[in-house]
């Protein structure tokens, strides 16, 4: 994977290659990233970028033999380890990430930015406890203590090694005194959950939030998403690509128009009109449904922040900060966290299959109640 295929993080990227650059990369490195803020991405990029034997542009070539085959997750002096499941009929306590190393090239090629949900469901976990055995952890050190195959260098790449437990204290002494030239990159989403004793011997890099902007821009010339939809799903998923991309694979319905339909709808309270919108939006799917009730949410957030503040510096369109300005009118901070309220009620009852025409129904004559209401 290329740094450019990674929207934004310049400095993150300057200081990883500037490392390399200058012959000072740590020998244990800890890739701090919630979900969907690109940590795997950045490794895999790192690595490549280590292995690169003409570097240019603060970036891998992509031509050298060692780029070919780091970027297709082949070469054979970049090793993978991540959380696995019994395979087939093979004993649990002898499967390892080798076994699943197909599906692990084939997810990354199409989901670089994938949550540990998808790697789960892409290997049919199902409820089975997916973790990183104890054959894993002497196969990682035999590998890394063996000679390299083609490069100067030997990386590791651990994704998820909070699914380690304490199976990590075997690899101790390997991340403390590796052998010359061999690089550990582990990425988590949550180093509460690493081992101290793993957590004290590595370097921490946070990686940093994508920005609306980058979320955006992304969206627009990657997934060919329309410009002010683009910048919605930006602002809903509030930094985290891997939900952008979720919400950019739905039907990509404008949120804003139905919620401002939704809140005229309401307020006129006929029982027809709120009928005719309830079975519109119920039409949808439930993942679309509850991507609405989301954006009600992110929009009613951001809606008491401008109220308070009177500030710009808001993730809302332009449309959005208007729609605001004019809705400041009727609707109090107090109305707008109870309509929250309400919504977020909904988001609920959908994942307990409520029945949504009642729910809807209900809520659309309560916010109605709390619009009109001048107390």
């Amino acid at each position: 994977m290329y740094f450019k295929e990674i929207p934004g993080k310049k400095d993150l990227k300057h200081a990883l290659t500037h490392a390399v650059e200058k012959g000072r990369i740590p020998h244990a490195q800890i890739l701090l990233a919630k979900e969907g803020y690109g940590g795997l991405p950045m490794a895999l990029a790192y690595a490549s970028y280590i292995m690169c034997e003409n570097k240019s542009n603060q970036d891998s070539c992509g031509e050298c033999s060692h780029c070919r085959k780091s970027h297709k997750r082949i070469h054979p002096d970049i090793h993978f380890s991540f959380p696995v499941v019994k395979l087939g009929d093979k004993k649990r306590e002898i499967t390892t990430s080798d076994d699943y190393l197909p599906k692990w090239r084939s997810i990354i090629e199409t989901s670089p930015f994938m949550s540990k949900s998808d790697w789960l469901d892409h290997i049919g976990a199902d409820s089975r406890q997916a973790n990183i055995n104890v054959k894993e952890c002497n196969d990682i050190m035999q590998k890394l203590n063996m000679m390299s195959y083609e490069s100067d260098k030997k990386i590791l790449i651990m994704w998820l090694p909070e699914f380690l437990g304490n199976e990590g204290n075997r690899l101790l002494k390997l991340i403390e005194e590796p052998t010359d030239n061999t690089y550990i990159i582990l990425v988590t989403e949550n180093q509460e959950h690493i081992l101290q004793t793993i957590l004290s011997r590595c370097q921490l890099v946070k990686v940093p939030a994508f920005t609306s902007t980058e979320i955006s821009e992304f969206l627009i010339d990657q997934q060919e998403i329309e410009p002010s939809k683009a910048n919605q799903m930006a602002n809903l998923s509030e930094g985290n690509l891997h939900l952008a991309l979720h919400l950019s694979n739905n039907e990509t319905n404008d949120y804003s128009e139905l919620l401002i339909q939704w809140l005229r709808v309401a307020y006129k309270s006929d029982p027809l009109e709120i009928n005719k919108w309830v079975e519109k939006l119920v039409s949808l799917p439930k993942e679309e449904q509850k991507n609405f009730l989301d954006y009600g949410l992110h929009f009613f957030r951001q809606f008491n922040f401008r109220v308070q503040t009177g500030s710009n510096e808001v993730n809302l369109t332009p449309q959005e900060i208007d729609l605001v300005s004019k809705m400041s009118n009727i609707i109090t901070i107090k109305k707008s966290e109870s309509i929250a309220q309400l919504i977020n009620d909904g988001t609920e009852y959908i994942s307990r299959n409520a029945n949504m025409k009642i729910v809807l129904f209900a809520d659309t004559i309560a916010i109605g109640e709390i619009m009109r209401t001048k107390s």
